[in-house]
């Protein structure tokens, strides 16, 4: 999918799990979504790309984030061509040598510019004539709850960098540690926009402005507010059955315009097809559950469709619960909200 955040689960088992758990349910350190400020760039624009992180466990530890970039144009722009490469450039920043021009990491932020070559569309045409020109260029990107370090990789096609225990140096799991990448198409004459959200609903009112925060103002796990109030702030009652499907539902969704979903220029210039965007939302919760953890937004023939609102289950403790909203295009474009909801017994 053109530009989308995607995780990496290979036999370094990144994303692995002990015991099954739902996506939406946000147990251990999880990165949520990465934007960049553009989707689509042009060959010398730099884009500034943001995580979206969150801890479930609410250790109130930040975790080191590690950004990783320049592999541009990789073979068959396939991103594990680019494993050599991360390797040498995390070996380098281990042992102080200057990284190559142009590559510098990004150590311990939550964002992460990176200015895409001029020379990024010099590269054969793709072999399909009526595909524009493109590039692509990947940053990768890492969070741990310890320390990086070579990972023992045995000349196997494995993820380059591990996370260590700062105690026992053993080798965390996906709770402590996440990597991914995020891709960057670039074109010569072709934009996309992220998604806007402008609110969000709980039951059939809004959200008060000052119990939400959408995109760069939800700062990155900040602790729940404690003077919530049920009956101003959202609240729902404890379920014994800890966010099972059996739990009441309430519902949720953020308000996302229609505007947000735009037509697909390259199909409708190359192929003369007036598709829109793909878009969807996923849902993430820290406690309790949601009926359904990924909701189409927008069809690609019928455009937006209005019923893209979720059910929240409630926990069995009562309390604050994170709930995070991500919209996604399938064209690489992002965006967030977050709010609190109060359980109360």
């Amino acid at each position: 999918m053109k530009g989308a955040l995607a995780l990496l689960s290979l036999t370094a088992c990144l994303g692995c799990s002990p015991e099954l758990e739902l996506p939406s349910e946000i147990k251990g350190l999880r990165v949520l979504a990465v934007q960049k400020s553009l989707p689509y760039a042009k060959p010398g624009e730099t884009v500034t790309l943001r995580m979206l992180w969150h801890d479930g466990m609410r250790r109130g530890t930040r975790p080191s984030i590690l950004w990783l970039p320049g592999c541009v144009n990789p073979a068959g722009d396939l991103y594990y061509g680019c494993f050599p490469q991360l390797a040498d450039l995390f070996s380098k920043l281990g042992s102080g040598e200057p990284p190559p021009p142009g590559f510098a990491p990004g150590v311990d932020t939550d964002t992460f510019d990176f200015t895409l070559p001029t020379t990024i569309l010099d590269r054969p045409r793709p072999l399909d004539p009526t595909q524009p020109p493109y590039g692509i260029a990947f940053i990768f990107f890492m969070t741990c709850m310890g320390d990086f370090a070579p990972a023992e990789t045995s000349g196997q096609l494995v993820f380059p960098i591990a996370c260590k225990s700062k105690t026992t140096g053993e080798t965390l799991g996906s709770n402590d540690f996440v990597a991914g990448f995020s891709a960057i198409y670039a074109y010569d004459n072709f934009q996309n926009a992220n998604p806007q959200i402008t609110g969000f609903r709980f039951k059939d009112g809004d959200v008060p402005t000052n119990r939400l925060c959408i995109g760069a103002a939800c700062v990155n796990n900040e602790s729940p507010p404690t003077d919530l109030v049920c009956g101003q702030d959202p609240c729902v009652n404890a379920c014994a059955d800890d966010g099972d499907e059996s739990c009441p539902g309430t519902a949720i969704q953020p308000i996302v315009p229609e505007s947000s979903s735009e037509v697909d220029q390259i199909s409708l210039q190359t192929r003369g097809r007036n598709y829109r965007e793909q878009m969807w939302i996923n849902y993430y919760v820290d406690r309790g559950g949601v009926k359904s953890e990924a909701r189409l937004f927008s069809d690609a023939l019928k455009g937006p469709i209005s019923d893209y609102g979720t059910l929240f289950r409630a926990p069995k403790e009562p309390g604050p619960v994170n709930v995070f909203a991500v919209v996604h295009d399938n064209r690489g474009g992002v965006e967030w909200a977050r709010t609190t909801i109060l359980v109360v017994p």
